[in-house]
């Protein structure tokens, strides 16, 4: 009985396999690979976008108020992640890196959980500037100066008062400069939390103090540089 076969099958007995030797060798993962995440939590600055965009609902908060400030622990669960980047794309600080990582297999759920914790600590209140005092002869100016300013004080009443300048929230939140703000409403649109509204048609900028966490994200992006914190 003829083996037609038989000749190959000697042949490849005397061959170096075609298979890789995984995982007696590791095997380099390909170019661009979305593995296992790592988080950065001193790089965070706590602004929610990477839960807000996370496909598969991977991401969870937890907020803890202590005495240093809000002790945030960020959790990632790799059961439930699509590895589709988006939370590494869309965050500012690359707190969150996609590694080429994909030994992955897991006998217990702990192995597919990555987290990290750290103090976001309250804004430090700014002292209100001081004015210079003035000096004796300041004080001891002549009423004839009064008398014949008077007159020109009368006319820049009539004027229109100058707009007051913006100046910093206590709390470390963003305000808004209306004589810069063209109402793009990008910072509403790029916010986190949606903490902001704008409405084009009336000119009016409005932030919600109990939603917005101060992370900066609407300054940053203000095409005009009209967001103050």
């Amino acid at each position: 009985m003829e083996l037609p076969f038989l000749k190959e099958a000697v042949s490849q007995l005397f061959s170096k396999s075609s298979c890789e030797m995984y995982p007696v060798k590791p095997s380099p993962a390909a170019p661009r690979y979305r593995g296992r995440i790592v988080f950065h939590p001193d790089k965070c600055i706590n602004c929610g976008m990477c839960q807000r965009v996370c496909a598969g609902g991977a991401i969870s908060t937890v907020v803890e108020k202590t005495e240093e400030g809000d002790k945030v622990t960020r959790t990632f669960n790799l059961g439930s992640c699509t590895f589709c980047s988006h939370c590494a794309d869309f965050c500012s600080t690359h707190a969150i890196e996609l590694t080429d990582d994909y030994h992955m297999i897991a006998t217990k759920e702990e192995d597919l959980i990555v987290t990290g914790t750290f103090i976001k600590k309250a804004p430090v209140k700014k002292s209100a500037p001081t004015q210079p005092a003035a000096s004796p002869a300041a004080k001891e100016a002549p009423a004839a100066k009064e008398s014949a300013a008077a007159p020109k004080a009368e006319e820049k009443k009539e004027e229109a008062a100058p707009a007051c300048p913006v100046v910093p929230r206590d709390d470390g939140k963003p305000v808004s400069d209306p004589s810069k703000c063209v109402f793009c409403g990008i910072c509403a649109k790029k916010c986190p939390m949606e903490a902001i509204t704008v409405d084009r048609a009336s000119k009016t900028w409005t932030l919600d103090d109990e939603k917005c966490i101060a992370c900066g994200t609407c300054a940053d992006s203000c095409p005009k540089k009209c967001i103050i914190m």
